[in-house]
């Protein structure tokens, strides 16, 4: 059975937007805005996996005035960089990340003050020593974590896992904040790997990037002067540039 489905794209200062996907053959569903600063539209989805995007008129000095440009949505908890599209799940009428259901809830995980954290960037901690179809990924680390218990750590901290541009990337150039980086698998796998770790009494901590982003970031080809500082924030130090950051 279908049921309605909000989808929701904050433009406060962009004239007209539209949501395309695989649900409408990639024909424009027409999008209404709010006085608050939101373009929505419903539509009816049976359970299932989508593919959608947005089509807007950028308010980004890079393009002509008002230009309808397709762009990925900044809130996706799911993309594909290739295609440029964003991914929706529905199940039981509802969106939902994954199925994911949590085994560890219960077991308690050591104060702050008796710490050992271990940083860890996914891609280079899973080496040849696990599966190659593993290498570089979540699952990678699941196969390491006795080793980790050996050391003495109770604590891993994963350096950012947010969806970067390309397939190797220390991550501090975020591109889409609410989506984890594709080439180390799947929401599903993240969620099994900091399950597996609190069945060790292993915290989880998550690098976080949050002053700026990657030069393609959707919010940049929405509206960059809306978010971002016009210039450069630290013009004392040039060369320490690290991507346009958020006004």
């Amino acid at each position: 059975m279908a049921n309605l489905t909000e989808f929701t794209l904050f433009a406060p200062r962009n004239k007209g937007a539209a949501l395309i996907g695989s649900f409408s053959d990639w024909k424009e569903v027409p999008m209404s805005k709010g006085e608050d600063g939101y373009f929505r539209t419903k539509i009816k989805l049976e359970d299932g996996v989508y593919q959608y995007k947005f089509r807007i008129q950028t308010k980004s000095p890079n393009f002509a005035l008002d230009e309808w440009i397709d762009i990925i949505d900044p809130k996706a908890t799911d993309v594909n960089e290739i295609e440029k599209y964003s991914i929706v799940r529905i199940q039981d009428g509802q969106r939902i990340v994954d199925n994911y259901l949590w085994q560890n809830d219960e077991i308690p995980l050591p104060d702050n003050r008796e710490l050992v954290i271990y940083e860890i960037h996914v891609a280079d901690f899973t080496g040849d020593e696990v599966d190659s179809n593993e290498r570089g990924k979540y699952l990678g680390i699941i196969a390491k974590l006795d080793y980790l218990c050996e050391l003495g750590i109770n604590a891993i901290e994963l350096m950012p896992v947010n969806e970067y541009p390309g397939n190797y990337n220390w991550g501090y150039k975020v591109r889409h904040f609410f989506a984890t980086e594709s080439s180390y698998g799947s929401t599903k796998d993240l969620k099994r790997l900091i399950d597996e770790c609190h069945g060790r009494g292993i915290r989880v901590f998550m690098d976080g990037i949050y002053n700026h982003t990657d030069e393609e970031c959707p919010l940049i080809l929405i509206d960059r002067n809306y978010w971002y500082y016009e210039h450069k924030h630290y013009p004392e130090d040039p060369d320490n540039y690290w991507g346009p950051e958020f006004n």
